[in-house]
């Protein structure tokens, strides 16, 4: 949304923060959730309300596919027995790297054969197992951990992969696995934007697009439709910044910092207008009350 500004508004302030600054990380080992304590609080006149938004963003793609305790399990099961966690090791996966884990787990100990393939064509991963009498895989269970997305499968749901059959994964593969944008969310406005998943107004001032490959950098630049939020607050002196996935989980940058912008603008605040006296309808209601008060007056 764009807003009209006057002549005579003070000029936009721009709020550049590092989290390498940060006053206070808000989570252990972790630069994408902290807040930061401006020396000089930023006074907003009585008359006027703030426009909130994102002016620049510069974040390294450090960040894994794969996570420690987010969503590093795969669950398999073979011959009617108990349920197999393969635990993955957080990193970067690649469809190969992930069809030759696979197969490494599948047949250590087991006395099954596994031959683990990637489809370019489906983006699926083909199952052909023998030397066994059942393979499953079983995603019943296991909570947030469950890798389900990374491998083509359905979450809650065990899917029997037939023996001597090559058999594909029931959907495409998805290796970035919760991290198709990233979100910058803040403690300044609160109720700015939708989240589609909460199905609530939430504090998130923008979804950055991931344009890069892993090892490369995301450069946010403002268009000329950037999305602002009205703010009405008495000052700004903290703020609290947070760099989530599209399930509001902080992003893990590996050690690494990154930088972003605020862009402050301000708007006069609207004088609330009296509302101009009804006419009288005269034959109806209007006029029925009129009467009754001349009436009343004699």
């Amino acid at each position: 949304m764009s807003y009209i500004l006057t002549a005579n508004t003070p000029p936009p302030v721009i709020i550049h923060l590092d989290s390498r600054f940060a006053t206070q990380q808000l989570e252990t080992g972790l630069s994408t959730n902290y807040l930061y304590s401006m020396k000089e609080p930023l006074i907003i006149p009585d008359h006027m309300n703030l426009l909130l938004s994102l002016h620049t963003a510069t974040i390294p793609y450090s960040f894994y596919n794969v996570r420690e305790n987010i969503n590093d399990t795969i669950r398999w099961k073979y011959n009617g027995g108990a349920t197999n966690n393969l635990v993955l090791e957080a990193g970067n996966y690649s469809a190969n790297k992930l069809a030759s884990t696979m197969k490494t787990a599948f047949e250590d100990g087991t006395g099954l054969t596994a031959v683990v393939d990637y489809s370019r064509e489906s983006l699926k991963f083909g199952f052909t197992i023998t030397g066994g009498s059942q393979f499953s895989f079983d995603f019943t269970g296991g909570g947030l951990r469950n890798g389900e997305e990374l491998i083509g499968f359905d979450d809650e749901v065990e899917t029997t992969i037939p023996i001597g059959v090559r058999t594909l994964s029931t959907k495409a593969i998805d290796l970035n696995d919760s991290i198709h944008g990233l979100y910058i969310r803040q403690n300044i406005a609160t109720k700015g934007t939708l989240d589609n998943e909460s199905g609530i107004f939430t504090n998130i001032l923008a979804r950055l697009p991931i344009t890069t490959n892993a090892g490369g950098i995301i450069f946010y630049t403002p268009s000329s439709n950037d999305h602002e939020t009205m703010v009405s607050v008495p000052s700004v002196q903290t703020i609290g910044i947070r760099l989530t996935d599209d399930r509001n989980r902080s992003i893990d940058l590996n050690g690494l910092h990154w930088q972003m912008s605020l862009k402050i603008a301000y708007i006069h605040k609207e004088q609330l207008r009296p509302q101009p006296l009804r006419r009288p309808m005269w034959g109806g209601k209007e006029q029925k009350l009129t009467e009754k008060r001349k009436t009343k007056k004699k």
